[in-house]
């Protein structure tokens, strides 16, 4: 089965909406350069109902992140659940959860077409050193209910120091581009990182029918 990534900026938030092709040419890396530079704007229609406020969220390091659904066009705020190693499982108020293994989606439950589970370690090795390749396998649900298995070579580039803003904070990072190819699967994924090797923010593919998720981690 033939499976693409579809993504646009929206002109009012920085929600990505299906539009177009993210396989194509040049035109999928200028809309994540454009994301990039307006991900710190207003967040899309409404939240789905885990109410904290941003006091909280400042002051409770660790225990909250925000992500912004690009497909659906909704925002929440997420707690931290549960910890098995390196994975961490965050809950939203309709019950959706991700788990991040160092802050690289592992596992989704609660969207379109979740991603059943994936292996993420080499991602994050490469990132640690500053950059490389990695090799991923990812396990998607398919129409007839089975486990379909896409085999994904990515690179993970260094693209220099960034700063990003959010909640009135300004915070300085280093960003890293990670394209992955599989057979008829491609994307890119965006990670801004701290010194202490912390993703604070990223733009991460799911699934076809998911889209990309914008995470920042507090």
């Amino acid at each position: 089965m033939m499976h693409k990534f579809w993504i646009c900026l929206g002109a009012a938030t920085v929600a990505l909406a299906a539009c177009g092709p993210l396989n194509e040419g040049s035109t999928g890396a200028q809309v994540l350069e454009l994301a990039a530079t307006r991900i710190a704007g207003a967040p899309p229609v409404a939240a789905s109902g885990l109410a904290v406020s941003q006091d909280e969220i400042l002051s409770s390091p660790g225990k909250y992140m925000r992500v912004n659904i690009s497909n659906i066009n909704r925002w929440d705020t997420m707690a931290r659940a549960g910890t098995n190693g390196p994975r961490v499982t965050w809950v939203d108020g309709s019950n959706m959860t991700l788990t991040l293994e160092n802050g690289i989606i592992a596992a989704t439950r609660g969207l379109p077409r979740d991603l059943i589970g994936a292996n993420v370690s080499e991602t994050w090795h490469a990132i640690r050193a500053g950059g490389g390749k990695a090799r991923r396998e990812h396990e998607f649900l398919t129409d007839l209910d089975s486990i379909s298995t896409q085999l994904l070579q990515c690179s993970i580039a260094f693209k220099g120091p960034e700063v990003i803003e959010r909640l009135q904070n300004t915070l300085n990072s280093v960003r890293f581009e990670e394209e992955c190819q599989g057979e008829g699967l491609q994307f890119t994924n965006v990670y801004w990182v701290n010194d202490a090797g912390v993703i604070l923010r990223s733009l991460q593919a799911v699934s076809p029918d998911a889209g990309y998720l914008q995470i920042d981690a507090f």
